[in-house]
């Protein structure tokens, strides 16, 4: 035990606000309870490897928050990205993930400190029925610095990085949407959706760590639940604007581009070459299964202010989490997508090109032939009964030049009404 357990407690006793003394802000962030006699009592019953314990805990709390640049789990997905942008952040796109990377991260480190502050020494109240109050000490109460860095200071960082990564629809929308009419809707739709979440920082910082405990020193039970109340009821609103969004995006782009463009593809050949396709998929996910978890706050929210029921365990948080993840998980597959089709449609278009000057006369050595024949078949506009027509009269070299034509002039159909707009959208922007 810890013999001098007394003096370590004198050491602290200015930090403790007890009795509903008044106290500033900053007063109750570097306070340490709000019951002096159960830090005391705390400190008694701990072991000298306790205490060490203690300082061990918050040395690897520093170092996992330290980790948090390289553990965020869109970490590689960002920083291949940026290596396949060669780190240039002029682009719009490129900004916009560095920031949405930036104040995420942020966030998790300042949710991660948090855990330098797991003890704070409080008065714990219990009223069972038809008998007094009874007493005890909670020595793992919410610290109101824990509130205020993990809760307050996080919730507004991650909020700010996920405001970022929304606004990448509609930068994506906007480069291949010319009707300003219809744009203006993706616009408004946006800022809805940017809007529900600022209402739920806002909410944050109104709930002030000087407002966590009653004049009795106990946690405030009834303050808490109306805060509770009110975050469901935002998350509620936050899913709605999301489909809201959603839809919109998704009505926008089947209104102008889909409405005016054949893709004669499968869903894979689609999701791999079509960045907008990909985008109603995400938008799509979404508006089938976030009215699913907006179903279960409502749940949450009367399960919260029923006195009976208040202690049930109705969290699916990780479910949310994990659903509201997909659009931004659809940013760098949409990206790296991108770049790779890019790149294939820049060596198509070059092994054409150099077909078409290798030939002679109409007569192809084998390896040319071979060479021919994959890039012929690599378009889905080219079939193999018109190359093998082609090989059945070695001299009809002008139905060679109208078949790469064709496809030459397909591809431009498809790329050149919007798709290269996507690549340089640093140009749109």
């Amino acid at each position: 035990m810890v013999k001098n357990y007394k003096e370590l407690a004198l050491r602290d006793r200015n930090k403790f606000i007890e009795n509903g003394a008044d106290a500033g802000f900053f007063e109750w962030l570097g306070s340490k309870g709000t019951n002096y006699s159960c830090y005391e009592e705390y400190l008694k019953g701990r072991t000298e490897q306790q205490m060490i314990n203690v300082d061990i805990s918050n040395i690897r709390t520093i170092v996992y928050a330290l980790q948090c640049p390289f553990t965020f789990k869109y970490f590689y997905w960002t920083l291949l990205v940026f290596i396949l942008h060669k780190f240039n952040f002029k682009k719009p796109v490129m900004k916009l993930i560095l920031c949405h990377y930036i104040f995420r991260t942020l966030g998790d480190i300042c949710n991660q400190l948090g855990g330098l502050y797991n003890n704070y020494y409080s008065t714990q109240i219990h009223y069972p029925k038809g008998l007094p109050p009874t007493y005890e000490c909670k020595n793992n109460a919410i610290h109101p610095f824990k509130w205020f860095i993990s809760r307050q200071v996080s919730t507004v960082l991650w909020y700010v990085g996920e405001i970022f990564g929304d606004w990448y629809p509609l930068l994506r929308t906007k480069a291949v949407v010319k009707n300003n009419k219809l744009i203006w809707f993706v616009y408004g739709t946006c800022g809805i959706f940017n809007f529900s979440k600022i209402l739920l920082i806002i909410l944050h910082v109104l709930h002030s760590p000087t407002k966590l405990y009653n004049d009795r020193g106990a946690y405030d039970d009834d303050n808490s639940t109306h805060f509770y109340s009110l975050y469901y009821i935002n998350q509620f609103s936050i899913i709605i604007a999301s489909v809201i969004y959603d839809i919109s995006v998704y009505f926008v782009l089947k209104r102008t581009i889909f409405k005016n463009n054949k893709f004669e593809l499968g869903f894979l050949k689609k999701f791999k070459n079509l960045s907008e396709y990909r985008i109603l998929i995400s938008s799509l996910f979404s508006i089938i299964f976030l009215p699913i978890i907006s179903v279960v706050i409502i749940i949450k929210y009367y399960v919260l202010n029923d006195d009976n029921y208040r202690a049930l365990d109705f969290n699916f948080e990780t479910t949310r989490i994990m659903i509201t993840g997909v659009q931004y998980y659809m940013i760098f597959i949409d990206q790296i997508l991108l770049i790779c089709y890019k790149d294939q449609s820049s060596y198509i278009n070059s092994n054409s090109s150099s077909n078409i000057l290798n030939y002679s006369n109409g007569i192809l050595n084998k390896s040319q032939e071979i060479k021919c024949q994959s890039s012929i078949e690599s378009s889905d506009t080219l079939k193999y009964n018109d190359y093998h027509n082609y090989y059945s009269n070695p001299n009809n070299n002008i139905f060679l030049n109208s078949k790469i034509n064709n496809i030459n002039n397909e591809n431009g159909n498809i790329n050149s009404s919007y798709y290269y707009e996507m690549l340089n959208l640093e140009k749109q922007a």
